[in-house]
């Protein structure tokens, strides 16, 4: 009796049932549309969806203070969009000729959908009033904002406001092959200068920002099944100068080609291969501040192989804000030669993705010859009902003589609409260069969140050993014990500029196992939110740190804020002072400043330039003598020619390095894959050449320049 009570009362307690919800049935036509704005095709007609929209930020369930009409249509090759979105005052609406993903503090409409109507994964397609595009993919409350959807968007400011005609084929989405195919959707607007977003249907006030679980069905029949192949050769051209003996000598000059492939083994599951992708497109990364950092910095990727499909390869219970944040960080592949990824549905239940990267050579001390290194991660995803799975990974990095091995699982269980359990274990096994003894690890989390309109709330349970290691993924530091608590309730305000008030307070208690010391990480504080993107957070963080088994005071105070302050400006900073920790071989307290401010601004609908400036100084406790300041200047200027062309440089300038680097690029792109690059760049440094090595000097001068030319073609079936 007493175990059929227990039985009863744990399947009570883990029911994930799902509301009834009427199944929508949108129009089909085999008319021809148009894509100019303009919803003046017949089909229009009667295509309708809904024109009621509620508000989920800042407030839940609130009318959108202005109407937005939607309506939907689908034919055989694709989902057809139609949006009118109203305002009294078109004058306020934000839109810039922009690049693509680059709306995201704009007004803008989306269209999340869930293509296996399964709460598992959805696609966001997003549009700007001109039509600029913008997409991600979801996972478990986890954004891939890397993915680049190939759908059309056109967009058309009115005296009434805009409307917007999208166009999403069905070869760029992943569906369950039958004759009636059954998806979900969410459609969002964001109001910018009233920094207002809203959905169809109404977000649940009681479940929160959960998209996954409150989507709207809709069924469509006689649409075509695809088994996509794509085909993407490229070329590129580089040309690439250094300095050498006081003059710029020529170190490489020549072509190369590269292609990369996509194959729909089936409509649900995909396979992705490429041959020496070039990268050479991609936005270099932003200078941060390197001296005195305990950890390695985390630079996030940008390159589209390894961008597209990652969401697959998160892990429950894992935080950006955390010691350890993914057992995935594709960045640890320097240069791939190839890389091969296969992801997607095997059954109606369950999931896998598999990514294998043969990465740049090594030369061996032994001989001239080139070894390579092996980069491998297998993930496997079985969904329970609502949002929640169960889950296996595998990683493995095999280097010349070393090697890195990762296995374990994790999960997410739905208690409610509101709260959620995760959690994840993991062991390691792990060698290098100076020891072929083996070191075996152990990392593990268990985590409670609650997300709802009246509060966020969240307890972790972490344990990660001292020799738990990935060299797959980014850990900041083993050997801790942690409990992390934090809670956030909201309130709102009427008739005010800030729109919510959310007093902040964190808790954290670690015990540093080889010392057998504890850290203490307190925080108090408030969030506002109001008009026009305003979001101001600050805290005072009276804290302590264990470095090298002594335990320092690093009470400190924070602020950060943003805001779009003036129509053509938009503002964002974070400021931290108080006390800090030298990190060196005998390490020593002191304090100091550290912070960034990044100014965007709108000259025109087509030229956006933002400053970012970055900032860090440290002062010795003792005496209050400088040990060092620190200035990074970053100036990125972009011309967008229309919704294809942009022009772009960027020059930055590091005062500790004395370096000054430019980067510019021309680039165009019809369709993502459809692309032509021109890029120059250069290195100056502060140096003068003695004639017999180089010295620091009063000048710059140009140690490195580099120009490339690239040129692909999406071949699509």
């Amino acid at each position: 009796m007493t175990r059929n009570i227990i039985l009863a009362t744990f399947l009570l307690t883990f029911s994930l049932s799902t509301s009834a919800q009427t199944t929508y049935s949108p129009k089909q036509t085999s008319e021809a549309i148009i894509l100019d704005g303009n919803l003046d095709e017949s089909f229009w007609s009667g295509a309708m969806l809904a024109d009621k929209f509620k508000s989920y930020f800042p407030e839940y369930g609130k009318d959108m203070p202005y109407k937005t009409e939607i309506y939907l249509a689908y034919n055989a090759e694709n989902l057809l969009f139609g949006f009118k979105c109203f305002d009294p005052n078109p004058e306020n609406i934000k839109a810039t000729m922009a690049a693509r993903d680059q709306i995201r503090i704009e007004d803008w409409v989306c269209i999340n959908l869930d293509p296996f109507n399964d709460q598992q994964s959805l696609y966001a397609f997003y549009a700007n009033p001109l039509g600029i595009q913008m997409d991600s993919r979801a996972s478990s409350n986890n954004e891939d904002t890397g993915a680049d959807f190939i759908f059309y968007s056109k967009g058309l400011l009115t005296e009434s406001g805009y409307q917007v005609e999208i166009k999403i084929p069905f070869k760029s989405l992943r569906y369950k092959r039958s004759e009636t195919v059954t998806m979900g959707m969410i459609i969002e607007r964001r109001i910018h200068h009233l920094s207002i977003n809203g959905t169809y249907p109404a977000l649940d006030p009681r479940q929160g920002m959960n998209f996954l679980t409150q989507m709207l069905p809709f069924e469509l029949s006689g649409i075509k099944h695809y088994t996509l192949l794509e085909l993407l050769p490229a070329v590129t051209y580089s040309r690439i100068s250094e300095q050498k003996e006081g003059k710029l000598g020529l170190t490489r000059n020549k072509p190369e080609l590269s292609l990369t492939s996509k194959i729909g083994l089936t409509s649900q599951l995909s396979l992705d291969l490429t041959y020496n992708p070039d990268f050479s497109q991609v936005e270099a990364d932003a200078g941060q501040i390197e001296e005195n950092q305990r950890y390695s910095l985390y630079y996030k990727e940008k390159r589209p192989f390894f961008q597209e499909g990652k969401e697959s390869f998160n892990i429950a219970a894992a935080s950006e804000f955390g010691s350890f944040q993914s057992v995935v960080h594709t960045r640890q592949i320097a240069n791939p030669l190839i890389g091969v990824k296969l992801s997607g549905k095997i059954s109606a239940k369950s999931r896998m993705a598999l990514l294998y990267s043969l990465d740049e050579p090594f030369s061996s001390n032994a001989d001239t010859s080139k070894l390579y290194s092996n980069f491998f991660v297998g993930r496997y995803q079985y969904a329970l009902k609502k949002d929640s799975y169960v889950g296996l990974v595998f990683t493995d990095r095999e280097d010349p003589d070393q090697y890195n091995r990762l296995a374990g699982f994790d999960g997410r269980f739905r208690l409610n609409d509101a709260s959620a359990i995760e959690y994840h274990l993991f062991g390691s096994a792990s060698t290098d260069n100076d020891s072929q003894k083996q070191r075996t690890g152990i990392a593990g989390t268990i985590s409670y969140r609650q997300q709802n309109k009246k509060r966020n709330l969240s307890i972790d349970v972490q344990h990660l050993g001292n020799d738990f290691e990935t060299r797959t993924g980014y850990l900041q530091r083993n050997g801790i014990n942690r409990l992390f608590l934090t809670y956030k309730p909201n309130f709102y305000l009427q008739n005010s500029f800030f729109t919510k008030i959310s007093p902040m307070s964190f808790f954290v208690l670690s015990q540093v196992i080889d010392a057998n010391l504890w850290e203490k990480d307190l925080g108090l504080g408030i969030e506002l939110s109001g008009d026009r993107s305003s979001i101001i957070n600050t805290f005072i963080n009276p804290s302590s740190e264990v470095f090298l088994g002594k335990t320092f005071r690093t009470n400190s105070f924070h602020f950060r804020g943003m805001s779009q302050i003036l129509p053509s400006l938009f503002i964002m900073a974070d400021y931290r002072f108080g006390e800090s920790v030298r990190y060196v071989e005998n390490p020593y307290s002191g304090y100091g400043h550290k912070g960034s401010i990044q100014f965007t601004y709108q000259a025109l609908t087509s030229f956006q330039t933002e400053l970012c400036i970055s900032y860090s100084d440290f002062y010795k406790a003792t005496d209050s003598s400088k040990d060092f300041d620190y200035l990074i200047l970053r100036s990125k200027n972009t011309y967008q020619l229309n919704k294809y062309l942009f022009f772009r440089i960027i020059v930055e300038y590091n005062s500790f390095y004395n370096t000054l680097t430019s980067d510019l690029l021309a680039s165009f792109t019809y369709i993502p894959g459809t692309v032509v690059h021109l890029g120059y760049g250069s290195l100056y440094e502060q140096k003068t050449w003695t004639g017999r090595d180089y010295q620091p000097g009063s000048e710059f001068t140009e140690m490195k320049r580099g120009f490339f030319f690239k040129a692909s073609y999406l071949f699509r079936t």
